[in-house]
């Protein structure tokens, strides 16, 4: 399957951590790119993956689902998942080249690490973020938007997005995505659907001025 994600020239919307099919519906709903189902156990927006199949159901063809995984034992437990895999954690190229699905590396902002992932043959993105993850803090742009022409891999970012937020870092950096979680949720791990719409019509309003 060919996803629309990162191949357009518009920046696209990667909607993490939900929960629920009344969840999902909204995103898919509103116009979403992308839906992240984390898969790993300490975050408050865990599932497990034989509920993340049942979810899975609800997603038209076109959207790509990616799982999202920190530090996961054997990427071969996820050869049959239908999208992408999202590694948060300290893997290696050994580990990410390992994976049979396509990989996007999310890591906290480190200048040095990006410019050696940005040379792996084994990753479609880099997700940038300002913590290790569904913290909800943001990192300076400066330093990316001075080095992201010179630039192969499409930028990701996520960390502190919220809709009041989004356009703003989108003029300035111009990403192929943007990723939220903590910035559409009412409480931890508990998603707004109002947030979720009003995220998504950001982005697209951003994509069309």
């Amino acid at each position: 399957m060919t996803y629309s994600f990162l191949n357009t020239k518009n920046t696209t919307i990667k909607i993490c951590g939900l929960k629920t099919e009344e969840e999902i519906d909204v995103a898919v709903g509103a116009g979403a790119d992308a839906i992240g189902f984390v898969f790993v156990e300490d975050s408050p927006r865990f599932i497990d993956r034989s509920y993340a199949e049942r979810l899975l159901l609800q997603l038209p063809p076109e959207i790509l689902p990616v799982a999202v995984l920190k530090n996961y034992g054997d990427l071969g437990d996820f050869s049959n998942w239908p999208g992408w895999l999202q590694l948060c954690g300290d893997e290696d190229v050994q580990t990410i080249s390992s994976s049979s699905c396509p990989v996007i590396k999310a890591l906290q902002w480190n200048k040095e690490e990006v410019i050696a992932l940005d040379q792996s043959t084994h990753i479609e993105a880099i997700l940038i973020d300002g913590s290790s993850g569904g913290l909800g803090k943001m990192f300076d742009l400066g330093e990316l938007i001075a080095m992201k022409e010179t630039l192969n891999k499409p930028i990701i970012i996520a960390g502190g997005l919220t809709p009041k937020n989004v356009c703003d870092v989108i003029s300035k950096i111009h990403p192929a995505a943007v990723d939220v979680s903590s910035g559409i949720e009412s409480s931890r791990g508990i998603k707004d659907p109002s947030l979720i719409c009003e995220f998504i019509e950001a982005v697209i309003s951003s994509s069309n001025t």
